[in-house]
């Protein structure tokens, strides 16, 4: 017959160990999972009693988001949807994205989205999805419907290059669906952009 507290106990143990790697992986958002995961084991192989975190670690597969964008700049309503995207999966990478069609005024990336991992790209974005060799699925922020159907058109042409290709749209919050790039790139002529940014 089993020993129900023995069974309670060490089943706390195990939800301590993965409520503990869960905030560890959480502190290390801004590092390459790939290289999150060996810095981990590397250290957990010089502590005592680490099997069940290194189990943990080897066994678990994080839910990853990119989220791409020219992001010029990146503003509320981006951070809107960043928000919502990260109740969804365990990490997002934002991929800034230079865009031939945009002007190329760049703004500074905002302090409050530093501790995520950010990536750069000037490629298509098949490309950058084979260089970060992940699973992902594609994060695309919507205001209304002209950015569906912008998106969807977007969808089948990264389709037709990447037939596996995962992608959610993600609809910011109604406060913040009139917020644009390039209307705050306008404001910024009369300073009066300000509101719009992140710190």
């Amino acid at each position: 017959m089993f020993n129900d507290t023995l069974f309670f106990e060490k089943k706390n143990s195990l939800v301590d160990i993965i409520q503990q790697e869960k905030s560890q992986f959480n502190l290390f958002q801004y590092l390459n999972y790939s290289e999150y995961k060996q810095n981990r084991l590397t250290f957990l192989d010089k502590q005592l009693n680490s099997d069940l975190n290194k189990e943990f670690l080897n066994q678990f597969s994080p839910k990853i988001g990119l989220f791409p964008g020219s992001f010029n700049p990146f503003h509320k309503g981006h951070y809107n949807v960043l928000q919502k995207a990260e109740q969804m999966f365990d990490k997002v990478i934002i991929a800034f994205g230079k865009n031939p069609d945009k002007k190329n005024k760049n703004f500074n990336v905002p302090s409050t989205i530093k501790n995520r991992q950010v990536e750069y790209f000037d490629e298509l974005l098949t490309d950058l999805i084979k260089s970060l060799n992940q699973d992902l699925v594609i994060i695309r922020g919507l205001r209304n419907t002209k950015d569906f159907l912008y998106e969807q058109k977007q969808y089948r042409y990264n389709q037709d290059l990447m037939p596996n290709i995962k992608v959610i749209n993600v609809f910011c919050d109604k406060e913040f669906e009139h917020i644009s790039s390039s209307g705050i790139r306008t404001l910024e002529k009369y300073n009066k952009h300000q509101n719009y940014l992140l710190d």
